[in-house]
């Protein structure tokens, strides 16, 4: 683990964010009961909360560490085994056939973010045989981009970041049309023929478990007695259904206290989200550790701590890490980052999308691969592995081979 004592290099202080961003861009509220991929839009209000209760403070509840998560067992077990590098894929089950040839088109997301992963997926798709072509999205119409993808008449559609409800009548135009629809980064729930969402590469399920993990390095961490904050930015549900994860996973550390900060867009996209997280540890001057549900949300806050005379007293952890996030924590100014592996998501997409191309897919082998492998970087060792990587982590080494391998191609 890092020392506590730590020293601050060099860091960007601006941050630039687009609404329809990757990770964050989820447009609809959480939606678990399968059939339908209809979700109602989220509130953004701007509150300070406790985890259970109404209590002002926060509550501690009694419990060891464990829960419905791939993680159980005490969090000292977790971190180790966590802290290694995936070695495999999730998937395991070999295509019955080789696929028939296949359209695929995808629609970026107008945050440059979501561009390498057109790339990641083109590289997959074509490593299958298929066809790719990709569609922009306007930034305020997700739905204008779906539909031209469907009037070229693809075999399967695809898209990232984006709740079906923010394009409800191009995502029914969809399935009315007999094509498919695969996503990534949102919170819908694959339902099959039942609601034509064949896969959902990285969902609720997904930041539950890495929430539980990266709780469990907090617990650890602090010997079991964390005054957590854990700050959310509800506007966008993928980091909601992260917040609650970690939420729930705090009840089950007896001397661990943990309350939320709930930001809005206009925080984020003003820059302030520093200022707000340090006013409110100023206020509450016990806390002693921040779980960032968002990378969004650090630009800046090492100094903004540093300033605040709060530096050696509060760790930061943080879930999908990029390149910034490493030096971070190679300077010392940060503690613990999950890593997420984007490219191999796409192609755990286009695993799915071959799987319903044979007749293999089943909602039990896509609801398994919706949690992609992941690991915490808590070390500087660790994150010199990493931070040449603008994207971050790709992952598990040779995991392109093994696709291709499962799909006989």
């Amino acid at each position: 683990m890092l020392q506590t004592k730590r020293t601050r290099g060099h860091r960007f202080a601006a941050v630039a964010i687009v609404a329809t961003g990757l990770f964050i861009a989820a447009c609809g509220s959480d939606n678990k009961s399968g059939g339908s991929a209809t979700t109602q839009p989220a509130a953004a209000n701007s509150t300070a909360s406790t985890t259970g209760g109404s209590s002002a403070t926060g509550d501690s509840t009694a419990g060891t560490t464990g829960g419905s998560s791939a993680a159980s067992g005490d969090p000292a077990s977790v971190v180790a085994q966590y802290t290694k590098v995936p070695t495999e894929i999730v998937q395991t089950e070999a295509l019955t056939k080789k696929p028939d040839p296949k359209k695929v088109t995808f629609i970026v997301c107008a945050d440059p973010s979501c561009v390498p992963l057109a790339d990641y997926l083109k590289e997959a798709v074509t490593a299958l045989g298929w066809t790719f072509t990709s569609i922009n999205a306007p930034a305020t119409d997700f739905g204008s981009a779906v539909q031209q993808a469907i009037d070229t008449k693809p075999d399967f559609i695809a898209g990232t970041g984006t709740d079906a409800a923010a394009f409800q009548p191009q995502y029914d135009a969809m399935k009315a049309a007999g094509i498919p629809y695969f996503t990534c980064y949102a919170t819908d729930v694959p339902g099959g023929t039942a609601n034509n969402l064949y896969a959902d590469c990285y969902d609720s399920s997904a930041a539950q478990q890495y929430s539980k993990v990266l709780v469990d390095w907090i617990v650890n961490d602090s010997a079991g007695k964390a005054n957590a904050l854990i700050v959310n930015l509800p506007a966008f549900p993928i980091l909601s259904a992260q917040a609650d994860g970690a939420k729930a996973a705090f009840k089950d550390c007896s001397g661990c206290k943990v309350q939320s900060l709930d930001l809005t867009l206009d925080d984020l996209t003003s820059g302030g989200t520093a200022n707000a997280i340090i006013s409110f540890l100023q206020s509450n001057p016990d806390i002693d550790y921040l779980y960032l549900t968002y990378k969004g949300f650090e630009p800046g806050l090492p100094e903004a701590l540093a300033s605040a005379g709060l530096a050696d007293k509060v760790k930061i952890a943080g879930t999908q890490a990029a390149q910034p996030q490493m030096q971070a924590i190679i300077d010392g100014t940060e503690d613990v980052w999950t890593s997420l592996p984007e490219e191999y998501s796409m192609w755990s997409l286009a695993d799915q999308m071959a799987r319903v191309a044979t007749g293999d897919w089943t909602t039990a082998n896509e609801r398994t691969n919706a949690v992609p492998p992941f690991y915490l970087v808590d070390t500087a060792a660790a994150a010199k592995e990493l931070v040449d990587l603008k994207d971050g982590w790709p992952g598990p080494e040779g995991f392109k081979d093994s696709f291709k391998k499962l799909w006989g191609v």
